[in-house]
């Protein structure tokens, strides 16, 4: 998705109308709203947050990242491991190391885990259908099966992220971080 139309998703997902979005995020026009939403103009960066602000999310929400390399992975990982509370579990060998094929990596916070649950099912649903190609009459069928499916893991993606509780590591009391001002 571009960036135009994830702030119109979530935007629509929020029910509030472009010029309504313009206000919120201190006084953009709604235009230049409908222009970001169409592609036809990208904001600059202070312009996404107050729109991210506005719409309540992670302006990480509109970053596309780049993750080709081993390095960034494990860059994002060791990221989120300062932030927020990671364990590594895996069976140890007989001296005591963890087996590389058996490392799992969780969240210590039950609402990450659940979301993580809810896209892990969404996921291996689309799979299934993946696997099961030969069990369709038609190439047509299955095609728009596939494609239903994806599109729904997508909605579900969205909103499995649209949460603004804070999970900082060492955080004992559960928040909603606002990002709209009054």
């Amino acid at each position: 998705m571009t960036v135009g139309e994830k702030i119109k998703t979530y935007r629509t997902m929020r029910g509030i109308s472009q010029k309504m979005l313009g206000e919120l995020a201190g006084g953009i026009n709604e235009v230049t709203i409908r222009k970001y939403e169409a592609g036809d103009r990208n904001p600059k960066p202070d312009q996404l947050l107050k729109i991210a602000n506005a719409l309540g999310i992670s302006i990480n929400l509109f970053m596309d990242f780049d993750i080709e390399t081993v390095s960034d992975v494990l860059s994002l990982i060791f990221k989120m491991d300062e932030q927020v509370d990671l364990e590594f579990q895996g069976k140890k060998n007989s001296k005591g190391v963890i087996d590389p094929k058996t490392l799992t990596l969780r969240f210590n916070h039950p609402q990450i885990n659940e979301r993580l649950a809810k896209w892990a099912q969404a996921k291996a649903a689309l799979q299934k259908t993946i696997d099961s190609r030969h069990e369709f009459g038609s190439d047509g069928e299955y095609n728009a099966e596939v494609a239903e499916l994806t599109v729904m893991c997508e909605r579900i993606k969205q909103s499995l992220v649209d949460s603004n509780l804070v999970v900082n590591k060492g955080t004992d009391v559960t928040s909603i971080q606002s990002f709209i001002s009054d």
